[in-house]
């Protein structure tokens, strides 16, 4: 079996772990979930373009966002069944990170070249950094 096989397996067995944990995976998660990716891979692009592409600052990210990913979970858990709570807080946990996932994206399309316009603005205030654009 090769390594991207495994890879993709691994995943899919976390997913459904994960999925099996919350009682499926809801709408916020997902999108977390796909932010995530978009995210690792437009940090990708930018190491190309940049020169500065290195394993380890990947694997570094990966472990990161798996690290998010158990985080969510152990949220969701303990609101189900020690709350009796419906999710709120876990959704609202992962709205947090989703917006963290999508400055993320956009400070990596900065990286890239890419004008910004106007969310060069937000992504300075949301950072407390002022009024400065890129």
């Amino acid at each position: 079996m090769d390594t991207s096989t495994i890879f993709k397996a691994g995943f899919g067995v976390v997913g459904a772990f994960i999925s099996w944990i919350v009682g499926g995976l809801g709408l916020a998660f997902t999108i977390l979930l796909g932010l995530m990716l978009l995210d690792y891979v437009t940090g990708l692009m930018a190491g190309y373009i940049r020169k500065e592409l290195s394993s380890r600052k990947g694997i570094t990210g990966l472990v990161r966002k798996t690290y998010i990913i158990i985080l969510v979970g152990c949220v969701y858990m303990i609101e189900i069944s020690v709350l009796k709570s419906n999710g709120v807080i876990g959704d609202g946990v992962v709205i947090a990170y989703s917006v963290i996932e999508f400055l993320s994206i956009v400070e990596n399309g900065a990286k890239l070249g890419v004008p910004l316009g106007p969310l060069a603005n937000v992504i300075s205030a949301v950072k407390g950094k002022g009024g400065e654009s890129k």
